[in-house]
């Protein structure tokens, strides 16, 4: 489940201030832990919304006890959990050090639009057919010479099983005929380095 936590201030903005760098801090580190997605203040300055990753109940509750405005009593937490089927390409929502992986699929070709064109029939097959699918996105390069399909799959053991499919490796192939070289790897989040400013 993602959670929405919506925060009412309980004191006064001054004293908030005083006390926002070690919650500012605690963010950070939630952030680049993957677990949480999106912070920041309501423009009304009565408070702020903290989107979470793909957390658990006992893992939102430890969140929300280790923020330091709780320790302190400046704040009061709503949580709202949504099951979040439909999540957009590249939004990545689980913590880091999970089962889910994220393919990067990188081609040379002399043909972008015919690439992308084959490789979004291959990947809008694979978004129908395909257990632990999370979505894509493809890119091409400024320099219009590469492909990239970055996407995200809820274990390797899924995305493996898609080469036994001969719908998805006809659509494949094809793609592949129109590049120079193409490779592709699984990879694991490891680290995440949210922006420190």
């Amino acid at each position: 489940m993602l959670h929405i936590l919506t925060l009412s201030y309980l004191q006064d903005p001054e004293t908030m201030t005083l006390h926002k760098e070690g919650h500012v801090a605690w963010l950070h580190e939630q952030l680049n832990a993957g677990r949480v997605i999106i912070a920041g203040p309501q423009p009304s300055g009565q408070g702020g919304l903290i989107v979470t990753a793909n957390l658990s109940e006992a893992q939102v509750c430890e969140l929300i006890a280790t923020d330091p405005w709780v320790g302190a009593g400046l704040v009061s937490y709503d949580r709202t959990s949504v099951d979040a089927k439909y999540l957009a390409p590249g939004l990545f929502t689980n913590p880091a050090n999970d089962d889910s992986v994220t393919l990067i699929n990188v081609a040379l070709t002399k043909d972008p639009e015919a690439s992308i064109d084959l490789l979004s029939d291959a990947v809008d097959y694979v978004a129908g057919a395909a257990e632990g699918f999370r979505g894509s996105r493809l890119l091409t390069s400024v320099q219009n010479d590469t492909v990239i399909n970055l996407a995200h799959w809820d274990s390797e053991d899924q995305f493996n099983a898609i080469f036994n499919d001969p719908d998805f490796t006809s659509r494949y192939a094809a793609f592949a005929e129109t590049t120079e070289s193409s490779r592709y790897r699984l990879y694991r989040t490891k680290r995440v380095i949210s922006p420190a400013r």
